[in-house]
């Protein structure tokens, strides 16, 4: 038997009401009614039915305008509306199948087929949603995907032609040479590590990252690494990035999921903040837990203001600058990418004011493995 499940039964004869209740609780099926089209498409409004029974025959607003205007609603457009009416003409079924009926059941109607067509329908309800979400699903991991490949692909390109314009101007310099190629190869790296990791995700039956607790990582090697794969977009608007805290800080963590908060984090910083400007990457003890670190971004950019950082974490907004020089919320796919990752390994994420005034602080806590 279905579970969680409501249905709710819309006729403006009370004695069918009775019937159609007794039907649904001998069943032990949960139930709400309503007396016409209006209280019913408020009802499905508010209690989110997982199925509605609607007659058509009823004063003031029928049943056909009333599936209507249920489907016309984005909260009640996908539930589903098996129709309960006297009428049996084809004209009828036609135009209660035309407004979004999923079936019809003439009255006076048998107890068994009343209750089979509603199991029906709420099977193939729950089917539909579980599609939905399994494509929702795969919808936010191509996002994903796709938006962490996009910072270190797009170095590795803007390296490539760089190594090509020298060689093209005989300007070979084998130290600068030696350095662009071992960030090509670190970004490819992190590219293959990316994929790899993202298809054992799917894999995975929980639907969860694997953590490898076995595997110690070294956090201020990855910070490095972020730093100078990002130091090519920076050059660009002349931002110097600095690096302050320890110069070792070993742990046993995800080095995918490390490279990825600390990579969006930091690219953030040198897309919002202004040419000439700096960029402070910092690694410290944690403030609110006893064993952990806390990696800090300071950017340059305008202040956030405080109302709108928790905004900054949702999906698919990005930080502009109108006219009037007010933020519009957020970072984009970035920071809820960081949010969902940081969420993993238990941590805690989240915006200040930087210490000068003169931009925003983005920060991670991390617990630490024992």
């Amino acid at each position: 038997m279905e579970t969680n499940i409501k249905i709710l039964v819309t006729d403006d004869e009370p004695e069918n009401l009775r019937i159609v209740g007794q039907t649904l609780k001998r069943d032990g099926l949960q139930f709400i009614f309503a007396t016409n089209g209006k209280d019913a498409i408020e009802a499905a409004i508010n209690e989110q039915p997982s199925l509605i029974l609607l007659d058509i025959m009823m004063p003031a607003m029928d049943g056909i305008e009333t599936c209507r205007r249920l489907k016309s609603q984005q909260k009640t457009s996908d539930i589903p509306v098996i129709f309960l009416s006297a009428k049996s003409q084809n004209q009828d079924i036609l135009e209660g199948f035309g407004a979004g009926g999923v079936d019809y059941i003439t009255k006076p109607f048998f107890r068994e087929e009343l209750l089979s067509r509603i199991h029906t329908h709420l099977k193939l309800y729950n089917a539909n949603q579980q599609l939905n979400a399994l494509i929702e699903q795969k919808r936010e991991l191509l996002a994903m995907l796709a938006h962490d490949v996009k910072n270190p692909s797009g170095a590795i390109t803007k390296l490539a032609e760089a190594l090509i314009e020298d060689i093209e101007n005989k300007q070979f310099d084998a130290d600068e040479f030696e350095s662009c190629l071992s960030i090509i190869k670190s970004a490819s790296e992190d590219l293959t590590l990316l994929v790899s990791e993202i298809l054992d995700e799917e894999a995975n039956e929980d639907d969860g990252i694997p953590l490898d607790p076995d595997i110690s990582v070294d956090v201020v090697d990855i910070i490095r690494h972020i730093v100078d794969l990002n130091s090519v977009y920076a050059a660009e608007k002349s931002i110097r990035i600095q690096i302050e805290g320890p110069s070792k800080l070993p742990t046993k963590a995800s080095r995918r999921i490390l490279t990825e908060i600390f990579d969006n984090l930091i690219n953030n910083a040198v897309k919002y903040s202004p040419p000439n400007s700096d960029v402070t990457v910092r690694l410290t003890k944690s403030n609110q837990r006893a064993i952990g670190f806390r990696f800090e971004v300071d950017d340059s950019a305008d202040l956030i203001p405080a109302a709108k950082r928790e905004a900054l974490f949702g999906r698919f907004v990005s930080e502009n600058q109108d006219t009037q020089k007010d933020l519009v919320c957020s970072h984009g796919l970035g920071l809820s990418i960081v949010k969902r990752l940081v969420q993993i390994v238990d941590g805690a994420v989240g915006i200040d004011t930087r210490a000068n005034g003169l931009g925003n602080q983005f920060y991670v806590e991390i617990p630490l493995a024992n």
